[in-house]
């Protein structure tokens, strides 16, 4: 399907011929996955707040052998349900106390969605389409984040996913069986992170038959009670429990709180214009902007297109809109809808002249690279918080080796895009790989000596010194899983090591002797409260 010119010795390696990919290619992808993905996984510290909290709470799990409550240091913790913590429990039984063992489950649950996700395109488009959204999906920066966190996205997409491609199937094929299936994995979706499962997947169904007028088949999917009955099987045992148990109080918190209240309510100041989610398509995409640019208008205009593209449509627009209209805004929400965006961007790259667009925009990823640290230390100026003030203040001086160097490469090959005329798979493989080594050995690696590495700093002398710690004035919860402790968070008393922010510590207690100090945070022996 796909016409290349000139095409050089790297564009006949990854291009499909004979309608087969070949061991080569395969090895390829593998080789790219291990670096971009299994490797960080196991290198790279936990990120504070949401890593960090999930896999303190995981790990909590495993120590107390209480598999069905999430607890962290003691407390119930409701903001997500309990198949993450699940699956991160087996992860720790695996590996031990290995970051990766955290993570592990969100790099499977990413393999089995692009799986799934390859099979769906293939399927319904074309080979070349489905090998081009691999490559897309392994390369985009979104993807990078998201996809190998341990966090419960990786999960929550790969059930989102799965729902809507048999719900898809059930209306080409008017199985009943495929409709089933898409109830079951929305179950899942649901016992991964909640509601907005459902709302995705029924709701992307619903609106693609109502707009194809498919009344018999609209009806036929709400009254389906086989399907209704399989995913309150697979959802209704945890959260009954977690009300018979707890109560009101889980419903209040994990319904109320983590759910309407982050729709209605800005929680945490995360807050944003209707056009943030229009920003944040174009970063979660990077490197890829012209192929977005190229793919969205014949996307949205093209009314000879198969179903399957409006079905796609629908998806994405469901969830743009819904988190658009929602207050509390973050760049990972969008992920829930960005699958389709990968496969339709695939698809119109068939045909689409991408000129100078990927080298372009690695230039501009690399000036931006290069300028952020002195970027982030002019906005720490006017910072009043003493902590983030201590952490950001001299951020030009904690970039890690190599860091200016990968912003020099990135920019090198964006000027070689711009000069050697190569095939277009070539340009978006090169484009691909030299972005998203440079975001994860760079950039990533950057923000976690920012933020992180006073945190293990800290953890790593309390493991050396056998302290047993009180955690007051912060919320660092991979310092639990770094320092191997439970960290009960309440106000210490004398005699007592407490982990916190210096400032708060300074102000909280009349006499602390400092054990350690590190930017903004320490630990301490309290002395007279």
């Amino acid at each position: 399907m796909a016409n290349y010119d000139k095409t050089p010795a790297l564009g006949k390696i990854i291009s499909i011929e004979n309608n087969q990919i070949s061991m080569q290619q395969l090895f390829m992808f593998l080789l790219a996955f291990v670096a971009l993905y299994v490797f960080p996984a196991y290198y790279f510290p936990l990120i504070d707040m949401d890593e960090g909290a999930y896999a303190a709470v995981s790990r909590e799990m495993v120590l107390t052998g209480s598999w069905l409550t999430t607890m962290l240091n003691g407390e119930p913790f409701f903001h997500k349900p309990a198949l993450m913590y699940w699956t991160q429990s087996v992860g720790l039984l695996i590996f031990g106390e290995e970051r990766f063992a955290y993570r592990f489950p969100s790099l499977l649950a990413f393999a089995f969605w692009l799986f799934a996700s390859y099979n769906f395109t293939k399927k319904y488009f074309d080979i070349h389409t489905a090998w081009t959204f691999l490559w897309i999906s392994l390369f985009a920066v979104g993807v990078l984040i998201s996809l190998k966190a341990a966090i419960p996205d990786a999960w929550l997409i790969l059930f989102i996913s799965l729902g809507i491609y048999k719900a898809y199937e059930f209306v080409i094929e008017q199985d009943d069986k495929a409709l089933m299936w898409a109830f079951v994995w929305t179950g899942f979706g649901i016992l991964a992170k909640g509601p907005i499962a459902l709302v995705v997947v029924a709701g992307s169904l619903f609106f693609y038959l109502l707009a194809e007028r498919n009344w018999k088949i609209l009806f036929k999917s709400i009254l389906f009670w086989k399907g209704w009955l399989l995913l309150m099987l697979v959802v209704l045992p945890w959260y009954l429990l977690q009300v018979f148990l707890f109560g009101q109080k889980f419903i209040d918190e994990f319904f109320g709180v983590h759910n309407i209240g982050r729709f209605m309510n800005a929680m945490e100041s995360h807050d944003g214009s209707v056009f943030y989610y229009v920003f944040d398509l174009m970063f979660l995409t990077l490197p890829f902007l012209p192929i977005l640019f190229k793919s969205m208008l014949p996307w949205f205009k093209d009314s000879k297109a198969p179903s399957v593209n409006r079905m796609l449509l629908i998806w994405f627009l469901l969830v743009f809109v819904f988190f658009t209209i929602a207050a509390t805004k973050l760049p990972h929400y969008l992920m829930y809808g960005v699958p389709p965006v990968l496969i339709m961007m695939a698809y119109y790259f068939q045909n689409m002249n991408i000129k100078w667009g990927l080298g372009a925009t690695l230039i501009g990823f690399s000036v931006f690279l290069a300028a952020l640290p002195q970027l982030i230390e002019i906005a720490a100026k006017d910072e009043k918080d003493p902590y983030h003030f201590a952490t950001l203040s001299e951020a030009a001086q904690y970039t890690p080796n190599g860091y200016y160097i990968w912003a020099a490469l990135m920019l090198l090959f964006g000027i070689i895009l711009l000069v050697v005329k190569w095939d277009k798979l070539s340009q978006l493989f090169v484009a691909g790989t030299i972005s998203a080594t440079t975001f994860t050995f760079a950039l990533f690696a950057y923000a976690v000596n920012l933020q992180q590495e006073p945190i293990i700093g800290a953890a790593n002398f309390v493991k050396e010194n056998n302290l047993t710690v009180v955690t007051c004035c912060i919320e660092m919860p991979s310092f639990n899983v770094e320092a191997q402790q439970l960290t009960p968070m309440r106000e210490p008393k004398a005699g007592e090591f407490a982990f916190g922010k210096r400032h708060e510590l300074e102000e909280h207690f009349s006499e602390v002797e400092w054990l350690y100090i590190n930017r903004g945070v320490a630990v301490v022996k309290i002395i007279k409260e």
